[in-house]
């Protein structure tokens, strides 16, 4: 079902959604862009982060755009103080607004959320990592998941789908994945200690890390998480992967790497819609 993601336009903010999860009519997602906001260079203009050095009154203004647009209420938004781990947190009504205005009251060394209760907004964020959405369109189920080199070895996908299996009793044969944009293998070039690492847990199949000049390998991120979460039962046609590298993509998207370490997040939203009035 590899369709990708599709830009929508939103007036001046434009956010990335998945085909497959959009058609269920059961969630609000989307993995937004840099375009839209009010931040300032080298923030501009949609940077969704607390913690990269921005305003705060420009990160929050933002977040409020995207919940506008997502039809949440930013009070029911939930974030993560993300550490490149594998920790995943369910989340329930207590945990909302954990993170929305205060980088400091955000979920503590968690890169993975999931949810089985409507109107709580997840999100994670990101400038050059992998961004996992997980839909659970039977026991309706979501989560946002950050997967940087370190979390995809660790393999936090199939961390999370085995979680949402234990506690609300997620079939993996059932879930939707999408892999959003992230840094891809065309500008990901790594050496020691991620050459060393990625054999040992994947093999050595050139599809994920295949050589390059200088002792370099690039690194296929897309492809690793997408094999992490088949090989947790989720079935191949039910994952779709973006392709879209935001190094090679600055003009809309943040990165990291093309950045030099100083700039902006996008983010990783999705909610369960409220269930219709009987």
């Amino acid at each position: 079902m590899d369709r990708g993601f599709v830009l929508t336009d939103y007036g001046q903010t434009k956010i990335f959604e998945i085909p497959s999860f959009k058609e269920t009519g059961l969630v609000c997602h989307g993995f937004t862009t840099r375009l839209g906001g009010i931040g300032t260079k080298p923030y501009d203009t949609l940077n969704l982060a607390l913690h990269v050095g921005d305003r705060p009154e420009a990160v929050i203004e933002n977040r409020k755009t995207v919940c506008r647009i997502l039809g949440a209420d930013m009070a029911n938004l939930v974030t993560a103080r993300q550490v490149h781990g594998s920790r995943v947190e369910a989340v329930g009504p207590h945990h909302a607004g954990r993170g929305a205005f205060y980088y400091d009251s955000a979920m503590p060394e968690t890169d993975g959320l999931i949810t089985d209760r409507p109107e709580l907004l997840l999100a994670t964020f990101y400038a050059d990592c992998v961004p996992i959405f997980i839909l659970d369109p039977v026991r309706k189920v979501v989560g946002s998941i950050h997967a940087g080199w370190k979390g995809t070895v660790a393999r936090i996908g199939a961390r999370a789908v085995g979680k949402m299996t234990e506690v609300f009793g997620t079939r993996p044969a059932d879930c939707l994945v999408g892999i959003g944009p992230s840094i891809g293998p065309c500008c990901y070039m790594v050496s020691d200690p991620v050459t060393g690492l990625i054999p040992g847990e994947f093999g050595s199949s050139t599809d994920i890390l295949a050589p390059a000049e200088n002792g370099k390998a690039r690194l296929n991120l897309w492809e690793a998480n997408r094999k992490v979460l088949v090989q947790a039962g989720v079935m191949e046609e039910n994952v779709e992967i973006s392709h879209i590298c935001t190094c090679c993509n600055q003009q809309i998207l943040f990165s990291y790497r093309a950045d030099r370490g100083v700039t902006g997040r996008m983010g990783a939203f999705i909610m369960l819609k409220p269930e219709p009035p009987l």
